[in-house]
């Protein structure tokens, strides 16, 4: 089956005495493991051993949501150093960001490792004019998410209107979405501020990265990247991680129930109560649910709530090792996001993990997801539900889409095709028309 995705290439060039290989790398992050492990983190983590294999001296600089007094602390991931730079208690998030001590002690770090290249991933944490504070090294960037173009991250508004289906956004519209939340003077010039400052960012980067063909399009109609500067790279997990997923058993029916899972972040952005709404009415037909992940601290009492009477089992923390030996019992992920998902690892998981997925309409997802998901409306419990009971009614569909799982993406081709674009990326720049 032919994905969504394939892999961009990069650019050919000839070799000259000015082109060289990329031998050090420095990628800065917003946060990382163990802190906080999203789908960002989690790639990250999982690219840089397959790096040092390639024989790239890898270093990692890495934001927190930790406010803490002192500047930075070294950590290590499989031989790679990790430096985690906090952000003093007066720093706070807004949209003029531009945290005077992660930007200075980035600045320095960025100064003794000495890169070839700087893989940026994001901006939060570390601030809005990262690149700006640093000397003039070539800089590639991956856009996981539209915080380029949004200071909430997912075009997202409070008011449930999603910016990404009317791109791109009027500065007005920003305007009147962040207000609530920041009443200071000026907010209009500020926000205009903060556009001018991501397109100077842009404008730095020798190539960008979208992890899928929808995203890609949604930056481009945005007005965040421009579209040659612009390359599809799906992410995917390790070959040896694939491996050992496949071997966790073959999935072992239950005649007469469903039982569902969400793993992963479990929050309302994800759609978790979605989930609970759409199952309550076929509890007395053998539907049960499996949450593996945490709740947002912030949330946990709604969530809770919403989910008594249902028989719901809350697994806690989890190791996706730990996960996989489970889910051979289980027959359908549920991933109902309200977010414009990107890329989403947890469909990968599911992917490599043989579970069948429904997800949302918005995003990466239902491109993703064709030829062997179900796709339903954003915001829609009613459709969750009929979706869930028809394959209750006929679980020879359900077998369907579990055959029709195609093989998961493998970050080592990913890793790959990155090193040929780090090369790439040292070539000198080619003059302006």
């Amino acid at each position: 089956m032919v994905r969504d995705e394939t892999p961009a290439a990069p650019p050919d060039a000839p070799r000259t005495p000015a082109r060289r290989a990329a031998r050090r790398v420095v990628h800065l992050i917003h946060n990382f493991p163990p802190e906080f492990r999203g789908g960002t983190e989690s790639y990250l983590a999982r690219l840089v051993p397959l790096q040092r294999a390639q024989g790239l001296d890898v270093a990692v600089i890495c934001g927190s949501e930790t406010r803490d007094t002192g500047d930075a602390r070294r950590e290590e991931l499989a031989g790679a150093p990790v430096f985690r730079v906090f952000r003093r208690p007066d720093e706070p998030f807004g949209v003029d960001f531009r945290p005077a001590q992660p930007r200075a002690v980035v600045a320095k770090l960025v100064r003794e490792l000495a890169p070839d290249v700087l893989h940026l991933h994001h901006w939060f944490n570390l601030g809005d004019d990262l690149l700006a504070q640093l000397a003039p090294i070539p800089a590639v960037a991956s856009f996981h998410d539209a915080y380029a173009g949004c200071p909430r991250f997912f075009f997202l508004r409070p008011d449930g209107f999603y910016c990404g289906s009317d791109l791109p956004v009027p500065l007005e519209r920003c305007v009147e979405c962040v207000r609530p939340d920041d009443g200071h003077a000026a907010l209009h010039e500020r926000l205009a501020a903060r556009r001018a400052r991501f397109a100077a960012e842009v404008a730095r980067l020798r190539f960008a990265f979208a992890p899928s063909v929808a995203h890609a399009e949604t930056i481009v109609r945005a007005g965040i990247v421009p579209r040659e500067l612009v390359h599809t790279l799906p992410i995917g997990l390790p070959a040896e991680e694939i491996a050992q997923l496949a071997r966790a058993g073959e999935h072992r029916p239950a005649p007469g129930r469903l039982r569902l899972v969400c793993f992963g972040n479990l929050n309302l952005l994800k759609g978790l109560d979605l989930v609970f709404d759409a199952m309550r009415p076929l509890v007395a037909r053998g539907v049960e649910l499996h949450l593996f992940g945490v709740l947002l601290a912030a949330e946990t009492d709604e969530l809770k709530r919403r989910a008594a009477g249902l028989p719901v089992t809350w697994h806690g923390h989890y190791e996706l090792a730990d996960f996989a030996r489970r889910a051979a019992d289980l027959d359908l992920a549920l991933l109902p996001s309200r977010a414009h998902e990107t890329y989403s690892m947890v469909l990968e998981e599911a992917i490599a993990l043989r579970l069948p997925v429904v997800v949302s309409d918005r995003g990466a997802p239902p491109r993703r997801v064709a030829g062997f998901g179900r796709v339903v409306r954003v915001e829609d419990a009613r459709e969750l539900q009929a979706t869930l009971s028809e394959l209750l009614d006929h679980p020879e569909r359900l077998a369907a889409l579990r055959a029709a799982l195609p093989p998961p993406h493998r970050l080592d081709d990913h890793a790959q095709a990155l090193r040929g674009f780090y090369d790439a990326a040292l070539a000198p720049r080619e003059p302006s028309p």
